[in-house]
């Protein structure tokens, strides 16, 4: 028991960093959504691709590299590629505050990722790990609204 204390406090000391930053980013993130008021059912959306790209970069890790490398290996995947490519410019020019989210998202969970890889996390454990940081940063992202919500109420 007590090495595996010991083990659990050095996995803390060592990679809370990356950890907390994916639980800002993904307040941030809730942040940005509450100001652009948007729906319960978008919400939900936002919940599952936070899950959706948990998934694909730990448990769907290798399906989805299979499918990238297959892309390299004939012309028709190189046009579907660079037809891919030129839609995300046109949205990161377009859409420039959701590009920017999503790709600061991407980068802070490839960050805990790697983090996770070097703490010796199995995939599942990962997926479950991540996405439970993920939703607790959009979770963590209500208590601006609701203490603002409990003050108006006490105060009308």
């Amino acid at each position: 028991m007590k090495q595996q204390d010991h083990s659990l406090r050095t996995l803390v000391q060592t990679h809370w960093l990356s950890w907390a930053l994916l639980v800002i980013a993904y307040t941030t993130f809730g942040g940005f959504l509450h100001h652009l008021k948007i729906t319960p059912a978008t919400w939900v959306l936002m919940g599952l691709v936070a899950i959706g790209g948990t998934w694909l970069i730990t448990l769907g890790w290798p399906q989805a590299r299979r499918v990238i490398l297959i892309g390299f290996q004939s012309d028709l995947g190189y046009f579907v590629m660079a037809l891919t490519l030129a839609s995300l410019a046109v949205v990161a020019v377009s859409q420039f505050q959701w590009f920017a989210y999503f790709s600061m998202l991407v980068a802070v969970s490839l960050l805990a990722r790697v983090d996770n890889l070097i703490a010796g996390f199995k995939d599942a454990l990962a997926f479950v790990w991540l996405s439970g940081l993920a939703l607790l940063g959009l979770a963590l992202s209500w208590l601006p609204v609701l203490l603002q919500s409990a003050v108006h109420d006490l105060h009308p």
